[in-house]
């Protein structure tokens, strides 16, 4: 059998796929990756193991008609590409990213089995699209079933890579790596894989009005901005990004985050309550409902972000942090690790 695993684009498509190939060559099964030039996939090329492909293909939301008519003839034209890779015993797993139309294309032009991963609580149109072809799909959040009635749907959560816990520590030994106290309270601010000016901004503004302690992981691209602006402030450690999540995790009390799957998965991994303040420019307003998510279940608090004032921001960490067993036993229940293990079984 041979399993073909696309998804890419962003980090969110493409670390879960990344993290299923992992198990699935545990299990000595042949697989093929298929990805796009354009996407992190590309830069990242030297993590993925087996087989790969990469193809030219464009985005099709949110550009002109012309735009959108190259982004069909793209398609085809990688459709086309594909078309001696899948095989007959081939099945294709879909994370989302446009690079995974092409593939699923494919996949149902020549009649084999495709199954989708659908991260977000609020489907994308290819997913909603692709759902109609597919045996099963698998979602992270609950919410999700309503976008696919009439389909096999198993609540797998979202698949994250081992090597997060290859740094995981006490957390006592993990504060003490960032120079704090065991019984010391310390913050996470996090805006996802590319930062987010609102968090960071907030972040400084949190650290040097409350004195408490925090780690920013400002992302790349602000990262100058934001050391410039928190020179001075004694207890804010700024990192443009860290590759030992799991350290970072293990240290932090409470998160002030964005509401992007792969983050909330990671948090609730680690046991860590949020303070989630949604992208409010999502597609559907997604990161909206992945927080409620959350929050229903009891793991964080939601606020929008014209409510996400400071005052806000500090009353909503102390709330967690005065109740913090019951926000973090709560965000433990949201995650399954054996996500990759569970998705191989109900494909294969």
């Amino acid at each position: 059998m041979k399993l073909i695993v696309s998804g890419g684009g962003t980090g969110g498509h493409f670390f879960p796929a990344l993290a299923v190939i992992t198990e699935a060559l545990k299990r000595r099964i042949e697989t093929t990756y298929i990805g796009s030039l354009r996407g992190i996939e590309q830069q990242l090329k030297e993590l993925i193991p087996p087989e790969r492909i990469f193809l030219e293909v464009l985005p099709f939301s949110g550009t002109s008609s012309i735009g959108k008519l190259r982004a069909a003839l793209s398609y085809l034209k990688a459709s086309l590409q594909l078309f001696e890779y899948v095989g007959e015993d081939s099945k294709a797993l879909i994370f989302g990213g446009y690079v995974s139309v092409p593939t699923a294309l494919t996949v149902i032009g020549k009649r084999k089995p495709l199954f989708l991963h659908e991260q977000n609580s609020v489907p994308g149109r290819a997913n909603r699209l692709l759902s109609n072809f597919s045996e099963k799909v698998f979602i992270t959040f609950e919410y999700s079933r309503r976008f696919f009635k009439g389909k096999e749907v198993i609540k797998t959560g979202l698949p994250v890579r081992e090597s997060i816990f290859s740094t995981k520590l006490s957390k006592g030994s993990a504060k003490s790596t960032f120079g704090v106290e065991e019984k010391e309270p310390l913050i996470l601010f996090f805006g996802g894989s590319q930062g987010a000016r609102f968090v960071n901004n907030l972040a400084v503004e949190f650290a040097s009005k409350t004195g408490v302690q925090v780690i920013l992981i400002s992302g790349i691209s602000e990262y100058e901005v934001v050391k410039e602006k928190s020179k001075g402030v004694g207890n804010l450690q700024v990192y443009p990004f860290r590759k030992d999540m799991g350290l970072i995790y293990s240290a932090c009390d409470v998160a002030v985050c964005r509401a992007g799957a792969s983050s909330l998965t990671e948090l609730s991994l680690f046991g860590v309550p949020a303070v989630m303040i949604p992208y409010p420019y999502a597609v559907a307003n997604h990161q909206f409902y992945n927080a409620k998510e959350i929050e229903e279940l009891g793991g964080g608090i939601t606020l929008e972000q014209p409510q996400a004032s400071l005052n806000k921001v500090v009353e909503s960490v102390d709330r967690i942090i005065g109740d913090y067993e019951r926000f973090s036993s709560a965000i433990k229940k949201f995650a399954c690790a054996e996500a990759p293990k569970k998705i191989l079984d109900e494909a294969l």
